[in-house]
């Protein structure tokens, strides 16, 4: 079997249950793992799944080789650009732009630029391996980012240094993006997946029903005054309180318990 037929043979993305946590990881190694069409539809169908499964509780993005992913394969989708926005929305998501209540992580192995570094920031947590570098570089080709970039960027790390990153079009450094707060933290390349995965599993055995309720009302305050965002945490924690009782109660018993011995 050829290289090109060992290539079309694999699936282009790549779908691993782990207890609650689920992987996905991007295999499209040779496009620098860049999203044409067909692996647009099966992401979003993936996505959807993850959010359908109650048995899964986090999802861990990465990439195959040394990419994360560079967005949008033009050569693969070159209409893409051009399809009305409500038509391009259906096709690029990101969790957060579909509005995926359970809680994701970006483990970014390598290039993560464009379209790729939209779908990071459409992530919750963003954990680095310390070759990674990650950029819009839209500006360059005299486009604009399109995916998300241009309204997460500056919520995550200020209106001043988005701008820096995506009027220059430059790309940063694992470890600028970690001064940046752009990424949460940097590890050795070779630690990425182990140290994510204990940081999905940690979050995984929590509680369930909090974890939704921590990442929705942390979303829906984020951009509300002090005093709306404190008072919908009081909302959302009789809501927690109702939904969780016996499972409150179990877990303060267990630790009642184990503090005792």
């Amino acid at each position: 079997m050829s290289n090109k037929e060992a290539i079309k043979d694999e699936p282009t993305l790549k779908w691993e249950k782990h207890g609650h946590v689920v992987v996905l990881t991007l295999n499209r190694p040779h496009a620098m793992n860049s999203f044409d069409m067909e692996l647009m539809t099966e992401h979003r169908k993936r996505l959807q799944e993850f959010e359908a499964d109650d048995d899964l509780r986090v999802l861990i993005y990465t990439g195959a080789g040394r990419a994360f992913s560079t967005g949008i394969d033009i050569k693969k989708a070159p209409d893409f650009l051009y399809l009305e926005p409500k038509v391009r929305n259906s096709y690029w998501v990101t969790p957060n732009s579909l509005n995926i209540s359970k809680p994701t992580i970006a483990a970014i192995n390598g290039y993560a630029l464009g379209g790729g570094c939209e779908l990071a920031l459409g992530c919750d947590i963003r954990i680095a391996a310390d070759s990674a570098i990650l950029g819009l570089p839209e500006v360059k080709l005299a486009a604009l980012p399109g995916g998300g970039g241009t309204q997460w960027l500056p919520r995550l790390i200020g209106m001043g240094d988005a701008l820096l990153m995506m009027l220059t079009g430059d790309p940063v450094t694992a470890e600028e993006a970690l001064r940046l707060r752009l990424v949460q933290k940097v590890v050795p390349a070779e630690q990425l997946m182990e140290e994510t995965m204990k940081i999905a599993q940690t979050i995984a055995e929590n509680g369930k029903t909090a974890v939704r309720l921590v990442k929705e009302v942390a979303m829906l305050g984020i951009n509300k005054t002090a005093a709306e965002a404190l008072w919908l945490e009081e909302i959302y924690f009789e809501r927690n309180r109702n939904l969780s009782k016996d499972e409150i109660e179990q877990r303060i018993r267990k630790f009642t318990e184990k503090s005792k011995k």
